[in-house]
């Protein structure tokens, strides 16, 4: 009976000192004293180890970390408690008998089954202590076999009921990689009937209940212009010179000391842009004490310290800004720039070198009017688009030749007499008085105003666009032609989708296909990609280009879908006929000769008449 009062007492010290441990989570019953607070009468516990706080799919494995080995051993001076095998780097006699000293004093325990008072084998005034987060991040790291609790059917608590007396650690795999738990401590004592570790937990029972405690990962990445209206926050559209500010939002999670050395780094991949390096910072943090930057031109990681994620002890949210210029105009009639954000970070103290990962994406599309070839799309790579033709009429409104160009993207669409050599501006008012001039690939105003020669086809681009409202003007005809004088409105519309992405880290780069062989992280993800936009002229649809997101939403790309596409060349007209000097007509001199002709001639007919009339 001795024996057995000893062991529940310091069962009870135990449970004490696992209470103070800040990353794992005890749940204490109201009745853990043996005496049912309504009745006054004993209470006999019969419960397994629990663990509760889950979430279906959730795994649990149960270690013994301390083990009762009697007082008739050598460790009698731990009132016969000791580390279980692997364990004893961390708990060694020391630790244990630390965890019996402390303040305040401990309250006493009654038997269930005789009711009699037993004083806890701890100094009086005492409680115990000793038990650090650190330790239990130590024990997690050692931990290896194990047995699997079991879970109840709404997946949300474990059991295991094979306990023999001791403390126990029970290791959480989650099913979302997005959670990460803390190890959980739990305990389990002799039976008052039997007098030998049983599954039969009685006394402090109560005390084999434990909550999980866990913290979620997130990340989110989002981008905004200041030059552009046309924000979609995932998803934005802009031109060559363009400004992006990025916002990262992640949720590191709680490692405290149970981790010895957590790892948390966030790496930032940017396509066609250049990054402000010196606007990369966390906020609330200083740089150099809680974060290192690694910053490149077109991309930076950020790395957290040791010290900084020791010290958290909750899941705690933290934003990185900074901010890129646009530098790459489009290729073809849209250009479509994945910039790529992931996270790897520390997600099981177990094995501390396994990193867990997470991932996001922005895009940015730059326009072109007229462009060379429909992008990358598989089903349009390398054709012409034909939004803007230049066609020569005569004085009928007849096409003045004869030759007839086909449309490479909707064979329907024809025109007749292509016209080269017309030299078109781009404005940014109705009134074609203020020249758009692009900017440089620095971000820095530009000084050239954009302007395109049409083609033997009597096309036109102009490349590097963002979506929004622009004006366009014929500057000069060629030879032998009137020059259209009309401010023509053009208006670039986008329009995006959300689609989840699935993609695989293959150790060395994100591939939209999961490797056959060796391992692999998966994340999925939702974005926001390109799915139309439409070129309107004065009001009529020049062209609509529509893409199928869903069949590669694996790949996060676009792909052009051949039946949706409409494409409607708006047809710019010039008249042969006399032009004016800048475009290589007649001129107006001979009219102010005849003018001047005539004026002289009046002008002697009057004198003549005056000196007649004298």
């Amino acid at each position: 009976m001795k024996t057995m009062k000893k062991t529940m007492a310091l069962l009870l010290a135990l449970v004490f000192c696992m209470s103070l441990l800040s990353m794992a989570t005890f749940a204490v019953d109201a009745n853990a004293d043996g005496i049912d607070d309504t009745t006054g009468e004993a209470v006999s516990y019969d419960y397994p180890l629990t663990v509760t706080g889950l979430t279906k799919g959730d795994t649990v494995m149960f270690y013994q970390v301390i083990e009762w080995v009697g007082e008739t051993t050598d460790h009698s001076d731990v009132a016969g408690w000791k580390a279980v095998s692997g364990y004893e780097s961390v708990l060694t006699k020391d630790v244990i008998q630390t965890m019996l000293v402390g303040t305040p004093a401990v309250p006493a325990v009654t038997d269930p089954e005789t009711g009699e008072v037993t004083t806890p084998a701890v100094p009086a005034g005492k409680v115990p202590g000793g038990m650090t987060s650190e330790i239990a991040g130590k024990l997690a790291a050692l931990a290896t076999g194990g047995a699997a609790g079991t879970l109840n059917d709404a997946g949300t608590t474990a059991t295991y009921n094979n306990a023999t007396s001791g403390m126990w650690m029970a290791l959480v795999t989650p099913t979302d990689a997005n959670k990460i738990y803390n190890p959980v401590f739990v305990s389990a004592d002799y039976t008052v009937e039997t007098g030998h570790p049983a599954s039969s937990v009685a006394v402090s029972g109560a005390y084999a209940d434990a909550v999980a405690k866990s913290s979620t990962v997130t990340l989110t990445k989002t981008a905004s212009t200041t030059e552009d209206t046309n924000d979609d926050q995932q998803s934005t559209t802009t031109a060559v010179g363009d400004t992006v500010n990025y916002t990262v939002s992640t949720t590191i999670p709680g490692y405290g000391n149970v981790y010895e050395h957590p790892h948390f780094t966030v790496t930032d991949k940017l396509t066609a842009l250049k990054l402000n390096k010196d606007s990369v910072a966390v906020t609330g943090l200083t740089k150099g004490e809680a974060y290192t930057v690694a910053a490149t031109d077109d991309g930076y990681t950020i790395t957290f310290t040791e010290t900084y994620l020791k010290g958290l002890k909750a899941a705690t949210n933290v934003e990185i800004t900074y901010s890129a210029i646009v530098t790459s105009a489009a290729q073809y009639a849209i250009n479509e720039e994945n910039n790529d954000v992931y996270i790897e970070y520390s997600h099981n103290p177990n094995s501390q070198s396994d990193y867990d990962m997470k991932k996001d994406t922005t895009q940015h599309y730059t326009f072109t009017l007229d462009a060379s070839g429909m992008g990358s799309g598989e089903n349009q790579q390398g054709k012409r688009t034909s939004e803007l033709v230049k066609v020569g009429i005569d004085a009928n409104g007849d096409p003045i030749t004869t030759t007839e160009v086909t449309s490479q993207v909707t064979t329907s669409e024809k025109w007749e007499g292509p016209l080269q050599g017309a030299v078109f501006g781009l404005f940014t008012d109705s009134g074609a008085t203020t020249p758009y001039m692009a900017k440089n690939a620095d971000g820095t105003a530009g000084t050239t105003a954009m302007t395109a020669t049409t083609d033997g086809d009597g096309r036109m681009s102009f490349a590097g666009l963002d979506a929004g409202t622009y004006y366009l003007k014929e500057i000069s005809a060629p030879a032998g032609y009137v020059t259209d004088s009309h401010v023509y409105t053009v208006v670039i519309t986008a329009q995006t989708d959300t689609v989840k992405v699935t993609e695989w880290w293959n150790g060395t780069a994100w591939v939209s296909e999961k490797p056959t062989s060796g391992t692999a992280k998966e994340v999925t993800y939702d974005t926001e990609i390109l799915k139309s936009y439409t070129v309107t002229i004065d009001g009529k649809a020049a062209a609509t280009y529509t893409f199928n997101n869903a069949a590669t939403a694996n790949s996060n790309d676009i792909v052009w879908e051949d039946a949706t596409i409409v494409e409607k060349p708006f047809q710019f007209k010039n008249t042969k006929g006399t032009e004016l000097p800048s475009t290589g007509g007649i001129g107006t001199k001979i009219f102010y000769t005849m003018g001047a002709v005539l004026v002289v001639g009046a002008g002697v007919v009057l004198v003549s008449r005056k000196r007649a009339g004298e």
